[in-house]
């Protein structure tokens, strides 16, 4: 495409492109609708007035409240220009001069964020000499056809002293639900909260953990089931002797199985079951005697057959020192086969993939590659629903024909962005380079389904590449 400061937007089904073309007496931003064939469906024009296409910064766009919206900066203004559309390409507002330090202000001061529909749930936190103290806060949009802003609708308080952490994980129209770690007093553990989404009254709570229980259980994936009205969730769990909450130690070394739960609760907040399986640990062979292996499992996805199988996948993350980051090693799917009234792991282990390690693993401790790092055990549970600063698996997918993988990493000493897939290549495992781009020219991935994926770049000025890639 003939336009300079290019970028992409999956959203509603297409692939929307844009950015700044050059019309000799003004500049237009221009946005493409796109099939993911990359046949242009429309498109429209937005006047930038009579400014040269090298005064802009590249542009960015995300998709908040189930718009589209398209940032435009000058490199000589703190302002930005929001053009925003609607899901039928139709352009509902060009908002002009808004300032950069109010763009989504609201995430400046809230440290988690839930997005749903018109409505922003956010957890914050106070601390004073008296401890910390967590709450619930509600925003509604009040208008998107301005920057958005937002009016505040309830805050609940949690209960002061006592929680360690919040993540809000799902919202509708009528509740928000949260996992939340409790240290401390008689409620020690780890608990559901369902919280009125109208009213920000506490509905119920619901413990993971049996009475006197000390394991751990830490946020995986979960799955709703809206017919039977249950909730089902799976994660990681550690015994007190692996991990002490309390005295904040983690003694996971060499471990030889993982844990992993299963806990189904009612609508009532009822747990209706709970199971545990135990997934061995699988070390590659290595040559050195003194090998130091912690695995962590961050369940990604969770779901469930007419015959009532449950498939699971894992991003397993390792840490060869005992320090508190952890990089990426594999990705497994696993299976539970109901068997009379019990549910059985379908064999397979833990382990690390050495062809993924061998595609990004450096000793630069400066490379943030699949890198996940927490300040302290006292934040042990925010690993595993956190985000990685540079995450190297852009997808995975299981098939009869093999397990197959689309990488992606920054590559420091090139500075460059490399694109790369690890599959079965005449029966064997093999890594294959896609393309390998300068990062001056802002490549991008975007995933598509049936294991395809487009990836952009800035070539040169006035031209703007997507190639689409089958993997």
């Amino acid at each position: 495409m003939a336009v300079s400061k290019g970028n992409c937007q999956l959203y509603k089904g297409n692939i929307y492109s844009f950015g700044i073309l050059d019309q000799k007496k003004n500049s237009v931003c221009m946005i493409y609708k796109l099939n993911f064939q990359l046949k242009v469906m429309d498109s429209l024009s937005v006047d930038l007035g009579k400014i040269p296409t090298d005064n802009f910064l590249q542009l960015f766009s995300d998709t908040l409240h189930d718009l589209l919206n398209v940032y435009v900066q000058r490199k000589d203004k703190k302002q930005i220009t929001i053009i925003r559309l609607n899901k039928i390409f139709e352009k509902i507002a060009a908002i002009e001069n808004v300032d950069v330090a109010r763009l989504n202000s609201i995430s400046t001061f809230e440290s988690e964020l839930f997005y749903f529909k018109n409505n922003v749930y956010t957890i914050k936190s106070q601390s004073d000499t008296s401890g910390k103290q967590f709450y619930l806060n509600k925003y509604v949009l009040r208008s998107d056809l301005k920057n958005f802003d937002y009016e505040p609708k309830w805050q609940f308080p949690f209960e002061r002293k006592n929680i360690n952490s919040a993540h809000i994980f799902y919202a509708d129209t009528n509740c928000v639900l949260l996992y939340v770690n409790v240290i401390g007093n008689s409620r020690f553990g780890q608990w559901i909260l369902k919280v009125n989404a109208k009213t920000g009254k506490l509905i119920r709570g619901t413990k993971l953990n049996d009475k006197g229980e000390t394991t751990s259980y830490q946020f995986g994936a979960f799955l709703m089931d809206t017919t039977q009205r249950t909730i089902t969730f799976l994660g990681q769990r550690f015994t007190h002797t692996q991990f002490d909450q309390k005295a904040n130690k983690l003694a996971i070394t060499n471990t030889p199985l993982v844990s992993v739960y299963l806990i189904e609760i009612d609508s009532a907040g009822e747990v209706l079951s709970k199971q545990d399986f135990r997934i061995p640990v699988n070390e590659p062979k290595t040559t050195s005697k003194k090998v130091i292996s912690n695995y962590l499992f961050r369940v990604n996805s969770l779901t469930k057959n007419k015959e009532g199988a449950f498939t699971f996948e894992s991003d397993i993350y390792k840490n060869t020192d005992n320090t508190l980051c952890y990089l990426y090693a594999n990705t497994t799917a696993y299976k539970l086969i109901p068997e009379e009234e019990t549910l059985i792991l379908e064999k397979n282990t833990v382990g690390s993939n050495q062809m993924i390690e061998k595609y990004y693993f450096t000793t630069d401790k400066m490379d943030m590659n699949g890198k996940i790092s927490i300040d302290s055990l006292s934040q042990f549970e925010t690993f595993f629903y956190k985000t990685s600063n540079f995450v190297v698996k852009k997808q995975f997918v299981n098939t009869d024909s093999g397990q197959r993988w689309l990488l992606t990493r920054s590559d420091l000493k090139k500075k460059s962005i490399n694109y790369s897939t690890l599959g079965p290549v005449n029966k064997l495992y093999q890594l294959t380079t896609i393309d390998d781009v300068l990062k001056a020219k802002d490549p991008a991935i975007y995933v598509l389904p049936n294991s395809q994926a487009i990836i952009s770049s800035q070539e040169e000025e006035s031209k703007f590449q997507m190639k689409l890639i089958i993997w």
